[in-house]
């Protein structure tokens, strides 16, 4: 289900909003991204390193030359992204998951508490590289 739409062809767009909307101010311009996009931000992020999503968020929204990236799409499509990893993890019978989240997740985060993962197995990916709060 979680890999079937992270597969999905998501075209990513730009649009430049005429209201505000949680963090970005009327006029400026929005990226809606991609799982896939957020996947490989993810996967750049060095082993022992930790990055929050508004950085992510921030990155993502520099690359594509917009203001910000919508906070809203962004969880969707980063919870998209975890899913279909563990999918994939318990699927091929791997000992962790091909993406490594737990360098982004928090898991007191409200999108930790989603997932379909125990916040103790998130805290123990985090302690194997070294990862501390």
């Amino acid at each position: 289900m979680w890999t079937e739409k992270f597969n999905r062809q998501y075209k990513e767009k730009i649009k430049k909003l005429t209201i505000n909307f949680a963090d970005i101010k009327k006029g400026e311009t929005m990226l809606v991204s991609s799982p896939v996009s957020i996947a490989k931000y993810i996967k750049k992020i060095p082993k022992g390193k930790k990055k929050t999503v508004n950085e992510m968020r921030e990155a993502l929204a520099k690359k594509a030359k917009a203001d910000k990236t919508c906070p809203v799409s962004t969880g969707i499509f980063l919870r998209i992204a975890i899913e279909a990893s563990l999918e994939e993890q318990s699927k091929k019978k791997l000992k962790k998951p091909k993406l490594p989240f737990w360098r982004i997740i928090d898991e007191k985060s409200t999108i930790a508490k989603k997932l379909t993962i125990s916040k103790k197995l998130l805290k123990a990916y985090k302690s194997q590289e070294s990862i501390n709060e």
